[in-house]
């Protein structure tokens, strides 16, 4: 151990932590992220980190997992995240400043609970077939094949089969990297099947652009242009669907919003939906989906049964009715 290191505090770690990320190049969301995590522990941040224990983190992680100084409890992934940068930061500590890491020996709290991602509503939909915008093709992919962003990000004209109605899904983009990669999983490869809607629209979009999606130089969307692009796309439907067109987007103090707007994720939710209520088995929707435990499908078709449930009931109450009455 370093001596002169002896009273280094839990911040100190984190200053650390921080400091060898951004030498590696990491992007300021994560810092931000870093910052906000080491500000979570509270009192814990001044004390020497030599004398933390796990006892120590598991207080303050059980704490922030139920309501605490009037918030409301944090999410189990952000406790997930919470505990793995105190636990990264205190492996980078070890052995100059440590000797050994508290957190090991901490568990993750469940948290809050997730909340629903609800999918876009039919009107919604129409919105995103009716108007046009420069993130109309991204908002159409999304919803008609499930994609993931980075998996649409990465996308060209040639994984795509209009005649066999079929997408090719073999690689993503790594935003952080700024470069393609192949999929994280196995499950990730697989061919999706398309809707005739999607194929049709896409038919009137070739452009002779390398990438489906990229901005206006040609190139892939970046992080920063996917931001820019939505925030434009739900101000433009707020001023058409909220204000009947009668405001202008760029009002001076801003437009508040009046739709309910909605993230590129959501749509790729959304597909999953449609493919439920299509009546598509949980199997196949796993793979169209690339999920790589189908308990995650399962997850999302066990919570439109519990949603749909009545409507269900209301079919076989119908059926049955028809099957007595001509019976009779």
């Amino acid at each position: 151990m370093d001596p002169e290191q002896a009273e280094a505090t839990l911040g100190t770690l984190y200053d650390n932590l921080i400091a060898a990320k951004k030498a590696k190049g990491i992007g300021q969301k994560s810092i931000d992220r870093l910052a906000t995590n080491k500000a979570h522990w509270g009192e814990l941040v001044d004390v020497p980190a030599s004398e933390l224990r796990a006892a120590d983190f598991q207080k303050v992680l059980n704490n922030l997992a139920d309501w605490h100084d009037g918030k409301p409890p944090l999410s189990h992934f952000t406790l997930t995240n919470l505990r793995g940068s105190a636990k990264a930061a205190y492996d980078l500590a070890i052995p100059e400043i440590v000797m050994y890491n508290p957190l090991v020996k901490t568990i993750t709290p469940a948290g809050a609970a997730p909340e629903p991602r609800d999918p876009l509503t039919e009107e919604q939909q129409r919105w995103i077939r009716e108007t046009p915008h420069a993130a109309q093709r991204a908002a159409m992919l999304l919803l008609y094949s499930g994609l993931r962003r980075s998996e649409a990000t990465a996308l060209t004209w040639a994984d795509i089969d209009l005649d066999d109605a079929t997408i090719t899904v073999n690689k993503g983009y790594d935003f952080r990297a700024k470069k393609v990669k192949i999929t994280k999983t196995p499950a990730g490869v697989r061919v999706v099947s398309i809707p005739k809607v999607l194929v049709d629209y896409l038919r009137t979009q070739q452009d002779g652009c390398f990438y489906v999606l990229h901005n206006h130089k040609g190139q892939q969307m970046t992080e920063q242009g996917w931001k820019r692009l939505w925030e434009s796309y739900m101000r433009d439907l707020n001023v058409k669907y909220g204000y009947d067109g009668q405001q202008n987007k760029n009002r001076p103090g801003g437009l508040p919003m009046r739709i309910d707007a909605f993230t590129p994720h959501q749509l790729r939710h959304t597909f999953c939906t449609l493919m439920y209520f299509a009546g598509v088995d949980v199997m196949t929707a796993r793979d169209q989906m690339g999920h790589k435990d189908i308990s995650v499908t399962l997850g999302i078709y066990t919570a439109l049964d519990k949603k749909f449930k009545k409507k269900k009931i209301n079919r076989l109450d119908t059926y049955l009715k028809k099957s007595c009455t001509q019976s009779g």
